[in-house]
C-alpha cells in the first residue's frame, strides 16, 4: 500500500513514533521540509506536536489527489486535532476518525519511547488501515 508518515515535530519521541509506524508498515517517513510532495498516497499519517501552523497549511491542501485517506497522531491535549481534521476534510481528503494522542515531554529524559507506547502506535496504525474506505 502506498503510505506515508509525515513528522511535524522536533521532538525525538515523535520521530520515534514515525520510525516505528513506518518500519511496521514498510513505508517511508519524512519531516519538514518534505523530500518530495504527497501524490496519490493511499494513506498519509501526520505525526505532529500542536499547535502547528505548518501542519495547518499542509492539511488544508490535502485533496483526494494527494492522499485518499488522512490520519493524525498528535502530541497534545485530547481534542486538539479538531481544527486539523476539519481543514483536511474541507480540502477533500477522507479523514480517519481515530486520532491517536500521545504525550511527549519537554524534558530530555522523557524523550524515550516505551515499548507499550510503540506497540500502541503500531496497533493504532493497523486500526486506521482497517477503517479506510
Amino acid at each position: 500500500m502506498k503510505m506515508r508518515v509525515i513528522c511535524y515535530s522536533k521532538k525525538k519521541k515523535m520521530e520515534g513514533f514515525c520510525e516505528a509506524i513506518a518500519s511496521a508498515q514498510g513505508c517511508r517517513w519524512d519531516k519538514l521540509p518534505l523530500a518530495y510532495p504527497c501524490d496519490k498516497e493511499r494513506l498519509t499519517i501526520f505525526a505532529a506536536t500542536v499547535p502547528n501552523d505548518d501542519l495547518r497549511r499542509m492539511v488544508a491542501e490535502m485533496t483526494k489527489e494527494r492522499s485518499a485517506n488522512v490520519a493524525f497522531l498528535i502530541d497534545g491535549a485530547e481534542g486538539s486535532a479538531k481544527e486539523y481534521v476539519e481543514a483536511a476534510q474541507s480540502a477533500g481528503a477522507n479523514v480517519i476518525d481515530l486520532v491517536h494522542y500521545v504525550k511527549c515531554g519537554k524534558i530530555s529524559f522523557l524523550d524515550k519511547m516505551s515499548s507499550e507506547e510503540k506497540s500502541a502506535a503500531v496497533k493504532w496504525t493497523e486500526d486506521v488501515i482497517a477503517a479506510m474506505k
